[in-house]
């Protein structure tokens, strides 16, 4: 027959083995000499092909248009039907198929006898010789011909006994096999073969490990390896089956039976000996033979790299768009353009399971609908019945599926099911208008995205529901919410005028000019107090509606807790009842709280007046007492008391602690809402009570702190500092005393960390009628301590404190924290003024505002320049110098220069609100103590307030060459900004460990590196917005961010809306 065209060659010849290495490189080198075309064929794992898999490989190797086909195996069976379509297999290992078109090399049996002859003669003829490699295998060769000619040869001794270890044939997995099988023999080997070098490579190794006496080893294949291991003696021989001459073989072979001639009966291995008498010749040999070698796996590595680079690349824009597409017909499109463009077809279905109407549907490209019917004979139904991946090579010589006339035009085709655990949510159908051959990792690298992707569609589905539940969930609030209002307001305006006309009528003199009758005023006595019943009741259901929905907001104030409660206590006891007395049980002094005074006066109000409810005669007392960190508060009478199976349900709604004789009072809302409101304030409610003794609720509010959050319980703490070297107030005495506290001071120029350290406090005091200029300094440096800021806050002053601190506690600023509201009271010594230096008038507003709202009564001056600056330096001090860099006429570096050289200035604080980028010069340049530098645009306008009120209040500052350190990141982080960077490259840029800079950073300017990173990010995508065109992703990209879903939630978190938005409004 002649071949006029170059011929097709399928090669497949694994690597499992450092042998089949060389025979296939001999292979490749053959075929090049021969001027054929080797195909490389993956059919995965041969011990792993199941029968039902045969017809899709054989549809697969007759894809390719094969002449002939050389593996080093194939099963039975495959092989015989590979053959019966014409195509010749060489095989490369003994097999049983005997047949005109299949050839194999014989004489294994022989090389185990060569190996066994030899290393009997080194024992004497007598002794344990043991065999090490395959078995395990339940077809295929595996070994059995070389161990078949150890045992016959082992027979014909008597002295000789052979036990064989059956194991894998590649080193990793064999020698985990052979170390526990040698350890647990029971007679010693007294010599050891290994049926490839590899295994007896590994039987020599795991005698190292074991610790025992190593006997003769010696392999089969002549690897250099083992050629190595024979020349220092670590093997006693190999026998060499030469790989460049079987691989010679089995192309010539191959291209013989191409081409229509007789294959010859088998291939030989031609075995030779090899010992240290010829190992040096061998090895020569050898060398010449793999010279091309590492050229040839350095093309075959980076192949297996690029598929895997590609599948990595899919798998992670699919993890990106993971997260930013929540709608599922959305996601679908963009995930099957990312499979499809990634693995190279020219079109991806994505089919999803509609499991009410057994039927598969997909959109497709011209925006028309697909559907499959799961019982019909379509492919697609067919994939779903079998529940796995079909690959077709070439759906038109296909012996399994029919070519389907929907797709005419498509040659190859892959059908991978998606599912979310057990459950099928759909099908990737994949299109190629060219026969393709995929390897099974890339068919394995395809199902795990297809798995993937049915992570991504549940999430969808299960968004895409949540979305729904909560629609309709906000339309039955909306809905309740609008009852509420209506029912509310139309019972408010009726109860209104009935309330009206009561009170009016309860006058004196009554609006009518006539005297009323006793009984008659009675009654209407009794319609006013049911009105205002009535009134309390809706106001506690629409309370309960928002606690529910979570809209019971507060707004929180500091309070002056003796004057709040002795208040309370006189509106609720206005009209005492007879045969009841009240009492407020308060100390002479009590520190401020944090709470919203309307909801804290709600739950007192409540409690009193359950306690009125159900006391006929006794007491009802409200008290309180200071048990840091907590404010202890009760409500106590001498009523009828709870039963014990109702105290734990009398904070539920609807329940009341009536007794059956008697009738209830109220529809049981207060309490919840009571419970409630003091869960919002941090706080908890207990209740004691015995039945027919009396009730006490007791209330437990958090302490504030420097730090803003509630106080932090000190256990081991039994101290108070008292911010004061004055005789400390007579309450904090008392409670000192009470508690069993010790009481320690703190006055001005003592050393805040060796008190903290010294006394290691349970709270902090302070009286404001006693307060001293450096008492803010002091505290300023507690609220920078982190063990400071979270130590309750005892802050007292009452009636005797100074007229500005009574208004910071009577008319505080709504939401203020403790710190805010002490900082509101700071009066700068000696009123020195803030300098602000810049050349911009908006700024200089801005910065001049900012500071009125932030440090009210505090003197600005602002200039327009660095001459104004040294005008104005030259005749005054101010107390702190806002400084910018770059002006036109003296710039900032020769300002911050001037005043550093001048004695009378060099210790005034400098902060310096520039948008230069530092330069390595620009940063020396800035390397003076008390200067810090800060990105214009970057720090919030309360975060801006902190570092000024810092700085006046003489915060802790960074040694000279630390401050430095901080500096130089700033610089590095500014100069590098778009790239990628990690917090350890910036520590490595500045010579310090990763968790010293965040340290230093965030003492330094109040943020951390990352935080600084991301926010001089966004800073400069929004000027990107502003100017460019440039899509956004485009604009993340040019600022660092890899991810633009993330680029667009960060920029949102920043700036407070999205890229697009801005660029809509500013662009």
């Amino acid at each position: 027959m002649a071949v006029t065209h170059m011929l097709r060659i399928g090669a497949r010849i694994g690597t499992a083995d450092p042998y089949w290495v060389q025979v296939r490189e001999a292979v490749y080198q053959r075929a090049a000499q021969a001027q054929a075309q080797l195909i490389p064929i993956d059919i995965g794992h041969s011990s792993r092909i199941r029968d039902e898999e045969h017809e899709e490989l054989l549809e697969e190797l007759l894809a390719q248009d094969l002449d002939a086909l050389i593996c080093a195996y194939m099963p039975d069976a495959l092989a015989l039907r590979i053959v019966s379509y014409g195509i010749p297999v060489i095989h490369l290992t003994e097999t049983d198929v005997r047949h005109p078109l299949c050839v194999s090399p014989r004489g294994f049996y022989e090389i185990g006898q060569m190996i066994g002859a030899h290393m009997l003669g080194l024992v004497g003829y007598a002794g344990h010789v043991v065999a090490v490699g395959g078995g395990l295998a339940q077809h295929g060769e595996d070994g059995r011909s070389r161990l078949s000619g150890l045992q016959d040869l082992v027979a014909s001794y008597p002295r000789a006994r052979l036990t064989h270890i059956p194991s894998a044939w590649r080193y990793s997995r064999a020698y985990g096999q052979i170390v526990p099988a040698l350890r647990d023999m029971r007679a010693p080997a007294h010599a050891i073969i290994g049926l490839s070098d590899s295994l007896a490579l590994a039987a020599r190794d795991a005698l190292r490990e074991l610790g025992l006496p190593r006997p003769p080893i010696a392999g089969i294949n002549g690897d250099p390896a083992a050629l190595s291991a024979v020349a220092e003696g670590s093997l006693v021989a190999t026998v060499e089956t030469s790989a460049a001459d079987l691989g010679a073989q089995a192309v010539d072979a191959a291209c013989r039976a191409a081409r229509g001639e007789q294959l010859p009966p088998h291939l030989d291995y031609n075995p030779r000996l090899v010992t240290l008498d010829n190992v040096a010749e061998v090895g020569l040999h050898k060398l010449t033979e793999i010279a091309s070698l590492p050229d040839r796996l350095v093309g075959v590595n980076h192949q297996k790299d690029t598929q895997q680079l590609a599948q990595l690349q899919a798998s992670l824009a699919i993890s990106q768009r993971i997260g930013s597409i929540l709608d599922p017909r959305q996601l679908s499109h963009e995930l099957a353009d990312i499979i499809r463009a990634s693995y190279g077809y020219d079109m991806c279905l994505l089919f999803h399971w509609r499991e009410r109407e057994r039927t598969l549907v997909a959109a497709l490209p011209d925006g028309a609908e697909a559907r499959v019917d799961a019982v019909g004979g379509e492919l697609p139904a067919e994939a779903l019945r079998q529940g796995r991946p079909i690959f077709i090579a070439d759906t038109r010589h296909s012996h399994r599926f029919a070519p389907d006339p929907s797709w005419p035009q498509t040659r190859s085709r892959v059908l991978l099911p998606i599912r979310f655990g057990g459950r099928l949510l759909g099908l990737i159908d994949l299109h190629s208008r060219r026969i393709t051959q995929e390897s099974r990792q890339t068919l394995a690298g395809l199902q795990s995205l297809a798995d993937q992707l049915g992570v991504a569609l549940r999430n969808a589905e299960l968004y895409d529901e949540a979305l729904r539940a909560r629609a309709a969930a906000e339309r039955a609030d909306l809905l309740k919410t609008r009852l509420l209002a209506n029912v509310s307001h139309e019972l408010r305006a009726p109860l209104n005028v009935i309330l009206g006309y009561s009170q009016a009528a309860l006058d004196a003199p009554n609006p009518y000019g006539v005297d009323l009758p006793p009984e008659l005023l009675r009654d209407i006595q009794r319609i006013s107090a049911s009105g205002q019943h009535l009134i309390r009741l809706i106001n506690d259901l629409l309370d309960l509606s928002r606690a529910e929905i979570g809209a019971l907001d507060l707004f929180p104030e500091l309070v002056d807790t003796r004057a709040f409660l002795a208040e309370v206590f006189q509106s609720a006891t206005g009209h005492q009842g007879a045969g009841v007395e009240y009492h407020l049980d308060l100390p002479p002094a009590l520190p401020a709280i944090q709470a919203d005074p309307l909801r804290l006066r709600q739950v007192l109000l409540n409690l009193l007046s359950n306690a009125q409810k159900f006391t006929e005669r006794g007491q009802i007392t409200l008290g309180a007492e200071l048990a840091p960190p907590h404010l202890h508060l009760w409500v106590r009478d001498t009523g009828a008391g709870i039963a014990s199976d109702m105290q734990g349900r009398i904070f539920e709604p609807f329940v009341t602690a009536a007794r059956d004789d008697v009738r209830p009072q109220g529809i049981g809302l207060g309490l919840s809402i009571t419970r409630r409101l003091v869960a919002l304030h941090q706080g908890t409610i207990t209740l004691e009570s015995q039945p027919g003794q009396g009730s006490t609720f007791h209330i437990s509010l958090p302490l504030p702190s420097l730090s803003g959050q509630p106080a932090a319980p000190q256990p081991d703490c039994a101290a108070v500092l008292l911010l004061s070297s004055a005789a400390p107030p007579a309450a904090l005495a008392a409670l000192c005393e009470l508690r069993g506290l010790a009481l320690a001071q703190l006055g001005e120029g003592q050393d805040v960390a060796a008190a903290l350290a010294q006394v290691r406090p349970a709270a902090i005091a302070w009286d404001m009628a006693r307060a001293a200029p450096a008492d803010w300094q002091i505290i300023e440096q507690l609220r920078r301590s982190p063990q400071a800021s979270r130590l309750p806050f005892l802050l007292y002053g009452g009636d005797e404190a100074a007229p500005a601190a009574l208004g910071v506690i009577s008319k505080p600023i709504s939401g203020a924290s403790l710190a805010e509201a002490i900082a509101a009271l700071y009066r700068p010594e000696g009123g020195r003024p803030i300098l602000i230096v810049d050349d911009d008038a908006q700024t200089r507003a801005y910065y001049a505002a900012l500071i009125a709202r932030a440090l009210p009564g505090q003197a600005v001056r602002c200039v327009e320049g660095g001459e104004h600056a040294l005008q104005f330096l030259a005749g005054e001090l101010p107390s702190l110098v806002l400084l910018d860099l770059m002006m036109p006429d003296v710039d900032g570096f020769a300002v911050l220069e001037r005043i550093r050289a001048s004695e009378r200035t060099c210790q005034i604080p400098v902060i310096i609100l520039s948008g230069h980028m530092l330069s390595r010069a620009d940063i020396q340049r800035l390397d003076h103590a008390r200067v810090t530098f800060h990105t214009k645009g970057l720090l919030s306008d309360d975060e801006l307030s902190q570092a000024l009120g810092g700085e006046l209040a003489g915060r802790d500052y960074l040694a000279r060459p630390t401050s430095l350190v901080v500096k130089r990141a700033v610089g590095y982080i500014q100069q590098r900004y778009a790239s990628d960077l990690s917090r350890q490259q910036i520590a490595d840029a500045v010579g310090v460990s990763k968790n010293y800079l965040s340290h230093i950073f965030q003492q330094e300017l109040g943020i951390s590196p990352w935080e600084y990173l991301n926010r001089y990010r966004i800073a400069q995508a929004r000027a990107m917005l502003e100017r460019s065109a440039s899509s956004i992703s485009e604009v993340a990209a040019q600022v660092g961010f890899e991810d633009a879903s993330y680029f667009g939630r960060m920029f949102r978190k920043h700036v407070g809306c999205s890229p697009q938005a801005y660029r809509s409004q500013f662009g």
